[in-house]
Protein backbone atom coordinates (compact mmCIF):
# COMPACT_ATOMS: atom_id res chain seq x y z
CA UNK A 1 0.00 0.00 0.00
CA UNK A 2 1.54 3.75 -0.95
CA UNK A 3 2.25 5.96 1.84
CA UNK A 4 0.16 8.37 2.03
CA UNK A 5 -1.38 11.28 4.18
CA UNK A 6 -4.66 10.06 4.20
CA UNK A 7 -3.40 6.28 5.15
CA UNK A 8 -0.92 7.69 8.07
CA UNK A 9 -3.91 9.58 9.66
CA UNK A 10 -5.86 6.30 9.32
CA UNK A 11 -3.15 4.44 10.85
CA UNK A 12 -2.88 7.14 13.38
CA UNK A 13 -6.29 6.89 14.96
CA UNK A 14 -6.13 3.59 14.61
CA UNK A 15 -3.76 3.75 16.72
CA UNK A 16 -5.21 5.89 19.23
CA UNK A 17 -8.60 4.02 19.31
CA UNK A 18 -6.64 0.96 20.45
CA UNK A 19 -4.89 2.56 23.01
CA UNK A 20 -7.83 4.34 24.25
CA UNK A 21 -9.90 0.48 24.21
CA UNK A 22 -6.93 -0.77 26.26
CA UNK A 23 -6.75 1.91 29.02
CA UNK A 24 -10.41 1.41 29.50
CA UNK A 25 -10.45 -2.27 29.67
CA UNK A 26 -7.38 -1.85 32.42
CA UNK A 27 -9.62 0.71 34.36
CA UNK A 28 -12.02 -1.64 34.70
CA UNK A 29 -9.90 -4.33 35.81
CA UNK A 30 -8.33 -1.95 38.45
CA UNK A 31 -12.22 -1.01 39.61
CA UNK A 32 -12.98 -4.32 39.75
CA UNK A 33 -9.44 -5.31 42.21
CA UNK A 34 -10.80 -1.96 44.06
CA UNK A 35 -14.11 -3.76 44.83
CA UNK A 36 -12.38 -6.42 46.67
CA UNK A 37 -10.04 -3.40 48.83
CA UNK A 38 -11.88 -2.71 52.33
CA UNK A 39 -14.06 0.98 52.67
CA UNK A 40 -11.37 3.73 54.19
CA UNK A 41 -11.24 4.42 57.24
CA UNK A 42 -12.73 1.37 58.12
CA UNK A 43 -10.72 -0.91 60.95
CA UNK A 44 -9.16 2.32 62.07
CA UNK A 45 -9.71 1.25 65.64
CA UNK A 46 -7.64 -1.72 65.46
CA UNK A 47 -4.01 0.10 65.06
CA UNK A 48 -4.23 2.73 67.50
CA UNK A 49 -1.84 2.76 70.49
CA UNK A 50 -2.23 2.55 73.82
CA UNK A 51 -1.33 5.57 75.71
Amino acid sequence: MPDTKSGRERNGRNKRAQLRRRLYEEELESLDEDADLPEFGEGEGEFVADD
